[in-house]
């Protein structure tokens, strides 16, 4: 068994894997002259846009598809940085909602304008009906998992 073969015997998934690491690496690239990696930005912005629905750590494992401890270091370590809050409930003492702090809604627009030129970059060298293909493709894939 050659080194290559695994790719010839499973191409969609080696493929996929292979630009889902590009895009992070081009993400990460962007981001860190922010003092983070892709995934913290990612985290800020989805916090502050469901911050007002009441918005906690379980919410977020469930969306990012982490384990608890995995979040719970992430956002340890976007709170020491002073980018969010967890505060408890009124309601409930056990539960605490995050909350994006003006230090980090500060970063958000950097954030998107960084996350713009990765997404830019996966099709400018495509044409508008290619692109409309592969999003339409990809919608399908996701499906079937």
């Amino acid at each position: 068994m050659t080194k290559y073969s695994s790719f010839l015997e499973n191409p969609y998934s080696d493929l996929i894997r292979t630009i889902a690491w590009k895009i992070k690496a081009k993400a990460d690239q962007n981001i860190n002259a922010l003092g983070l990696n892709s995934q913290q930005g990612r985290m800020i912005g989805y916090i502050y846009e469901h911050q007002d629905s009441g918005i906690i750590q379980k919410d977020l494992a469930v969306v990012f598809q982490r384990k608890g401890a995995s979040i719970t270091s992430m956002l340890q370590g976007l709170e020491k940085k002073g980018y969010i809050e967890r505060r408890i409930t009124i309601n409930n003492e056990r539960q605490k909602n995050i909350y994006v702090l003006p230090k980090g809604v500060e970063l958000i627009q950097d954030f998107n304008e960084a996350f713009g030129k990765v997404e830019k970059s996966i099709t400018e060298n495509l044409t508008e009906s290619e692109k409309e293909t592969l999003l339409s493709l990809l919608a399908k894939v996701n499906q079937n998992l």
